[in-house]
């Protein structure tokens, strides 16, 4: 009964092993062992002068699990609870890495796997339990005034952090849905316009060059240069332009506080609820945040000259 025991568990753990392609394939066994004792170690204040040409400056926070022996490394995943998919965002030959850029107040959820190299191959181990928090901190380190990056996670991009936007963008939709109004659909072309202009209030803290920074990126970065759109509804004819409203903020690079500045107040609240707008975007540049919001598909018609949704907003200005 022993030999028949073993026969069927060799057989099973041979049925576990999926080829992914030629030189990858996962191992649910246990030839690597999965990683254990993940955890977030407190935030470390990195600011040390060295000298004129090397000094640190900023804060970061280690993540580290148990050393797994005869490993070539670790790959780390994060969840992006937007798209509702893992990502993996780091490789690295050691059981911890650093954390030199996030948002005060982004949700993270990591995951680690080991994996070794054998005969050309690549074989990986189960992923740990998922690390969930909070980062209550503004994590930001940086070398000679230089972000660190090599062997870190950063979770930005240019100052940008898309993770912790929609993360923002999440909660407007909660808002939303709470009034029993429609929830916005997030567009890319917005977003490039989000960006722009949260870089540009950084000096000029106001709603003035909204419409004249929206048409550069349109034409600059798209080579679209209409402004105005125009139909009929029935004999009356109606104009109105891609960009309907927008909302700023200053102060944090916290998605919640951003979004409860906003709440609190009646115009902006206003914005964020409005049940003509059905898509928008957000974005965040060191600590100031805007959102944009439209009554029409933006990215349909600038990328693909699809006109279809403003027959519906021509019907919401008919009303």
């Amino acid at each position: 009964m022993k030999k028949l025991g073993l026969f069927i568990i060799v057989g099973l753990l041979s049925m576990t092993i999926p080829q992914m392609n030629a030189n990858t394939f996962t191992v649910q066994a246990a030839t690597i062992k999965k990683v254990t004792g993940i955890k977030k170690n407190r935030v470390k204040d990195g600011s040390y002068f060295y000298s004129k040409k090397k000094y640190y400056d900023g804060c970061y926070r280690k993540i580290s699990w148990k050393k797994i022996k005869k490993v070539s490394g670790y790959q780390v995943y994060r969840y992006d609870y937007y798209l509702k998919k893992w990502n993996r965002v780091l490789t690295t030959k050691n059981n911890y890495f650093k954390i030199t850029d996030t948002c005060e107040g982004e949700k993270l959820k990591l995951k680690v796997r080991a994996y070794k190299k054998k005969k050309g191959k690549t074989i990986y181990g189960r992923f740990s339990k998922a690390l969930i928090y909070t980062e209550n901190t503004l994590l930001y380190y940086t070398k000679n005034d230089k972000l660190v990056k090599k062997g870190c996670y950063v979770s930005g991009l240019n100052g940008y952090h898309k993770n912790c936007e929609q993360q923002a963008f999440t909660l407007q939709n909660e808002y939303r849905k709470k009034v029993g109004v429609k929830q916005l659909e997030w567009s890319e072309v917005l977003y490039e316009i989000c960006k722009s202009r949260a870089k540009e209030i950084v000096n000029d803290f106001s709603h003035n060059k909204l419409d004249s920074t929206a048409q550069k990126v349109l034409k600059d970065k798209y080579n679209y240069d209409k402004w105005m759109l125009r139909g009929k509804v029935g004999t009356k004819e109606y104009g109105l332009t891609i960009v309907s409203g927008e909302n700023i903020f200053g102060g944090s690079t916290s998605p919640k506080q951003a979004m409860t500045s906003w709440k609190n107040s009646p115009g902006h609240y206003h914005n964020m609820i409005h049940s003509d707008y059905r898509y928008g975007a957000m974005a965040s540049y060191e600590g100031r945040w805007v959102a944009i919001f439209s009554m029409v598909d933006v990215d349909e018609i600038v990328l693909n000259n699809n006109m279809e949704s403003l027959e519906s907003a021509l019907q919401i200005l008919d009303r």
